[in-house]
């Protein structure tokens, strides 16, 4: 199953996706040191605002939705910061040219669908008034304006919300149009948004009239300022940087990132240091799926293989709920502020000063709770899959309480698992080596974080596993049915926009005649399927085969893995 924690999700997600948008940046040389923008939706933790005297978890819960910790400023148009409008406009003519979709905003939300990003109704688990939901989850911005010389742009970048906040199904295992944050987005496709977004940007910027004309329709209040900004900067310097590019890499990025649901947080993290040269997407496959966040407070170690430490603690072993103290809440702050670094383009310097506001959504993460389970539940079956669970699982995964609803996690082993007991794909853990950690270290983070390498994995809690599918560290089985019957995983099957079966507990499916578990006839997925292939390099589903004694605990099983 998913193994990543709230850091590594954050620097892979961020860094990819700005970097696959800097093709619309700003040249240093002409906007440097310029503006600033403060992101949209952080005026509720202001005086008068409605989170201005909430507990520290509620202000994170707003930063972990809006904040952009320091990196919506015109500098950041040199790293992973965006013009917002000129891309969301690049998309929109993309779906306007090849299918006719009209020119408006509910246009804009479909294509940003199409790649998975989540665009709600609610989020069903915000505490107080909810939120403005007028962009996808994930998105933060806001307007960057310097009086003489002239400039106005509105910047975006990322947030943690746009991998870890995922939809909500219902008791049919459909999507309802609710989120919950915390959960991971598993459909969420960062190379086919890549992709997407380079194409747009290659075709639309040779038509900069149309484009700005398009920007004019999208948002009727853009200024005059603005769109001179886009004209006369951000448009010739985008064409030269989407052919230079091409020509290097064949597209945005000389890395993959496998798919919905996949990051590769060493690829991104070996060519934020400029260590990757040409086309890398051959060998950079150490693809990781996002994981549901509560509990993950309770690692003594971050990221699946567990590199990453405070520097003079332990790395492994058990860590109970009642032993968290605001201390090891802040040294995983201090980690986690170093992937926000990474995610947004700011430098080590800006991103240590951002630690307070990176404490805050620790603090919220560490108070969060996994989504209850929408369908029924066989409560006797289930407390027969606890002492199942109990005896086969927890010395690994974690220990739950009693409460037959709703346990919460007590005490996480933080057991580390080598390869010749585990089996399962080596591709990540293996490409952490001693150059990798060489590279790491550059970035400067020694008083905060120990690094080291790893030959294996470390098991994750499974709050909300229901909800997580596909399964293992690659996402590379898509029920957990499939997970306790090796024999049956299927080669070939589809993710993204999928359904849930509450039978097999996984991705809604079933086996065609080649053996490619595909999605039942007559769905249609909310977000843009991918085909995944297990017999590609990074993709193996071996491994994890300890076995029940019976089917009965196996069915046991599983109902017991819905109430966590």
């Amino acid at each position: 199953m998913p193994t990543t924690h709230l850091g590594f999700r954050l620097l892979v997600l961020g860094l990819l996706a700005m970097l696959a948008m800097s093709a619309c940046n700003v040249p240093g040389r002409a906007l440097r040191g310029y503006a600033a923008a403060e992101a949209d939706g952080l005026e509720s933790l202001e005086e008068g605002g409605a989170f201005a005297h909430a507990p520290r978890r509620l202000h994170g819960q707003v930063r972990f939705l809006f904040d952009d910790f320091g990196s919506l400023n015109t500098d950041e148009l040199d790293s992973y910061a965006i013009p917002w409008k000129l891309t969301a406009a690049a998309l929109v003519r993309a779906r306007h040219e090849s299918r006719g979709d009209p020119v408006s905003v509910e246009t804009l939300r479909a294509a940003m669908g199409e790649y998975g990003f989540v665009s709600p109704r609610r989020i069903a688990n915000w505490e107080g008034p909810q939120p403005r939901l007028d962009r996808p989850m994930g998105i933060v911005l806001g307007p960057a304006r310097r009086g003489f010389p002239a400039v106005e742009i509105e910047i975006a970048n990322v947030g943690c919300a746009t991998c870890h906040a995922g939809p909500l199904y219902g008791a049919d295992g459909l999507p309802t149009g609710d989120a919950w944050l915390g959960l991971p987005n598993t459909s969420f496709d960062l190379s086919g948004y890549v992709d997407g977004v380079f194409a747009a940007l290659t075709r639309e910027l040779e038509r900069p009239d149309t484009l700005l004309s398009t920007i004019a329709t999208l948002y009727p209040q853009v200024s005059d300022r603005e769109l001179s900004t886009l004209r006369k900067h951000v448009i010739p310097q985008a064409r030269e940087e989407l052919a230079a590019r091409a020509e290097l890499y064949g597209g945005l990025l000389p890395f993959e990132n496998g798919g919905p649901g996949l990051l590769n947080g060493v690829g991104s993290l070996r060519f934020l240091v400029g260590a990757l040269h040409g086309d890398a997407r051959p060998t950079e496959l150490a693809w990781t799926s996002p994981p549901e966040l509560s509990g993950s407070t309770l690692r003594r170690s971050l990221l699946i293989d567990g590199i990453y430490a405070p520097p003079g603690a332990a790395r492994f072993g058990p860590l109970a709920a009642a032993e968290v103290t605001s201390e090891h809440l802040d040294d995983l702050a201090g980690i986690v502020s170093l992937f926000v670094a990474s995610t947004q383009g700011i430098s080590p310097a800006a991103a240590r000063r951002a630690i307070p506001r990176v404490r805050d959504v620790v603090e919220f993460v560490h108070a969060l709770t996994p989504p209850p389970f929408p369908g029924a539940v066989d409560r006797p079956l289930a407390e027969r899959g606890r002492v199942v669970y109990d005896e086969a699982c927890a010395s690994c995964h974690g220990t739950y309480g009693d409460d037959a609803v709703a346990p919460r996690l007590l005490s996480h082993p933080n057991r580390f698992v080598a390869q010749d007991r585990m089996l399962t794909d080596t591709v990540r853990w293996g490409t952490v080596d001693s150059t990798s950690l060489r590279l790491m270290r550059q970035i400067g983070y020694d008083e905060l974080i120990e690094a080291a390498a790893s030959s294996g994995y470390v098991a994750p809690d499974l709050g909300g596993i229901w909800a997580t599918a596909p399964y293992l560290h690659n996402g590379s089985v898509p029920t957990l049915w499939h997970l306790l019957h090796a024999e049956e995983r299927p080669e070939r099957f589809w993710i993204g926009g999928h359904a849930l079966d509450y039978e097999l507990m996984g991705i809604a499916g079933e086996l065609d005649e080649v053996w490619t578990y595909v999605y039942p006839m007559g769905y249609e997925p909310w977000s843009r399927p991918f085909l995944y292939d297990t017999r590609e390099p990074g993709r193996s589903n071996q491994g994890h085969e300890f076995r029940t004694s019976s089917e009965a605990d196996k069915r046991a099983l599983l109902e017991y893995m819905k109430v966590l």
